[in-house]
């Protein structure tokens, strides 16, 4: 065969191939919109509100990308997210692995918050396997109420199979702020908390339909929250705490915790520099909580004790420390 006739063979089958592939890419665009409506049907029947304007599926040839304008999700009056653009992205090759982002920020609201809760940007992940969908997504400068927080960023994993009782797991989150400055100091730990950590699971399935039945149906049904860890790092106080989250039958929380406190003796010195206690007091003071602190493992002494919350009252050991303001779930 002559090499002319090679190269036109080529070229040929090069043109067929590109063809080929161009028709792939748009039926699948097609079906990713189409899959997109099916999601957003089975959410809106389990009580989700959802809502976009402009839709748009780009990226060809070597993208699947969808753009939506003016989305929202909603549940119920319980919270309310909203962002003027969001667009997610997955390769042809990888339709399991999604690349979300919402480059022009969001608002929120939530039940008993009265402020608006606004973020500058959030970048996300998802993965879409036979057993769970894993996400993991950060947000960037939030602010609600003149506090103000560099990051937040959470890993949340959600099993395929909708859970039968309230050993199943129905989320699994670990949730991380950074930097969050308070609208007022408070005397001896300033106005700036360097870090919350939390990980939890959330055991129980969330029935659809409204919200307050839901979530009362989950408490029914032996719905808590376990919180593995939660740690909270503020001036010099940091604080490890465990234990669990349910409702009572007002739908009110019902808490139970081990919380301790991580070198005590830095607190007190922090409270002596605020003019809280006097310096010469404190002397006796962390003698007194030396002989109730242990020391881990890591060298470090930890003061704990028990924190609960049972009919709107927070208490520390028996101490009673106030009243907590109810929940309307309205």
């Amino acid at each position: 065969m002559k090499p002319s006739r090679i190269v036109v063979l080529v070229l040929v089958l090069l043109l067929f191939a590109a063809g080929a592939y161009a028709g792939y890419w748009f039926i699948a665009a097609n079906r990713l919109q189409a899959g997109l409506e099916k999601w957003a049907t089975a959410r809106r029947a389990e009580g989700y509100t959802l809502q976009w304007g402009k839709e748009a599926v780009d990226g060809f040839p070597l993208r699947f990308r969808i753009t939506l304008a003016d989305a929202s999700i909603a549940r119920g009056n319980s919270y309310r997210v909203a962002v003027p653009e969001i667009a997610g992205e997955v390769s042809p090759w990888d339709a399991a692995h999604w690349h979300v982002t919402a480059t022009r920020g969001a608002t929120g609201t939530a039940q008993g918050v009265a402020a608006t809760m606004t973020a500058k940007s959030l970048t996300g992940d998802v993965a879409l396997a036979d057993d769970a969908t894993d996400i993991e997504f950060s947000i960037l400068q939030l602010a609600a109420a003149g506090a103000t927080a560099g990051q937040l960023t959470a890993h949340a994993t959600l099993p395929r199979q909708a859970p039968q009782n309230d050993r199943d797991l129905a989320l699994g989150a670990t949730v991380r702020l950074y930097h969050l400055v308070l609208p007022k100091p408070v005397v001896a730990l300033g106005d700036t908390v360097e870090t919350v950590a939390v990980d939890l699971k959330v055991m129980g399935g969330l029935p659809p339909g409204d919200w307050r039945q839901a979530m009362a149906a989950w408490r029914d049904a032996g719905g808590n929250v376990q919180i593995d860890r939660a740690d909270l790092q503020w001036g010099a106080l940091r604080l490890e705490a465990n234990g669990t989250l349910a409702l009572d039958r007002d739908m009110q929380p019902i808490v139970a915790l081990s919380a301790s406190i991580v070198d005590h003796a830095a607190l007190i010195d922090a409270a002596v520099a605020a003019g809280i206690l006097p310096k010469k007091n404190s002397t006796l003071v962390k003698l007194v909580l030396n002989l109730l602190a242990k020391r881990g493992a890591d060298r470090q002494t930890r003061l704990t004790a028990p924190v609960t919350v049972q009919n709107g009252t927070l208490a520390i050991g028996r101490a009673e420390i106030g009243k907590l303001p109810p929940i309307d779930w309205r």
